[in-house]
């Protein structure tokens, strides 16, 4: 009876072990799928004569609906993401407040901008889309940027939370391949700690990623900005590694 019970356990462990191999896979697809930080702000390519306030206005209005339009497609990619449980709930939620902060900035000054009789005032507004928001030089890298890391939190986490499953699968393997598993796992659980480490660097710097941040220190901006893109490099270089040692892990426990 013993021997019976063990063979249907032991199949349970190694059926856990693979399901994880697919929440990981789909958790590194999910990074793999947004889009390019980088995104460059698109040119009215309209010149307005010096008195022309409706130009003025009309090329603001065109100025503010790209960023609107930006705007709403990274909501939809944020939602889709907690959709397919690749970020929590809290991240989602602190993500989607951000957006809708500057989409309702936008409209308001959108709203200023409607109502200025002189271009003089109008060309300030205009000025202000740039220099108050930032939204294609911080606020798109910054938040895709967060997306992407809470991305790789969420994998992370469900990663560190399997090491307990991992380690009775390995346990019941056989003795032939506990070396070779053994040494998988301790760089899989290696690799974990390489990427949580560079959690913390990201959870401290982002924050500084402002627009007045850009525009007042640009240095120092510049500075932390690399830093942090440096961290997630390095954060999703092991992650890849560790689903990667998983993968060998799991093909190792079903043949």
């Amino acid at each position: 009876m013993k021997a019976k019970l063990f063979r249907i356990v032991r199949p349970a462990s190694k059926l856990t072990v693979v399901t994880l191999i697919g929440v990981t896979l789909a958790g590194l697809l999910a990074f793999l799928a947004l889009p390019a930080i980088a995104q460059a702000a698109p040119s009215s390519g309209t010149k307005c004569a010096r008195d022309d306030v409706q130009c003025v206005i009309n090329v603001g209005n065109q100025l503010i609906t790209a960023r609107l339009n930006a705007l709403n497609t990274l909501s939809s990619r944020v939602t889709q993401q907690q959709q397919a449980g690749h970020i929590t709930a809290d991240a989602a939620s602190a993500l989607q407040a951000d957006i809708a902060t500057n989409q309702n900035g936008l409209k308001s000054l959108q709203s200023k901008l409607d109502a200025e009789t002189s271009a003089q005032a109008a060309r300030q507004d205009v000025k202000n889309i740039f220099w108050q928001f930032r939204i294609y030089a911080v606020v798109l890298p910054r938040d895709y940027q967060q997306l992407h890391f809470d991305i790789e939190e969420k994998l992370a986490s469900k990663m560190a939370a399997a090491k307990a499953t991992i380690e009775k699968a390995i346990a019941s393997a056989p003795a032939s391949k506990q070396a070779q598993l053994q040494s998988l796992y301790t760089d899989f659980k290696a690799q974990l700690v390489t990427a949580e480490a560079q959690f913390d660097t990201v959870q401290s710097t982002l924050p500084t990623l402002t627009p007045e941040n850009y525009n007042q220190e640009r240095t120092a901006y510049a500075s932390n900005l690399a830093k942090v893109r440096s961290a997630e490099k390095t954060a999703h270089t092991a992650l890849h590694q560790a689903a990667s040692d998983l993968h060998q892990i799991a093909q190792l426990l079903k043949d």
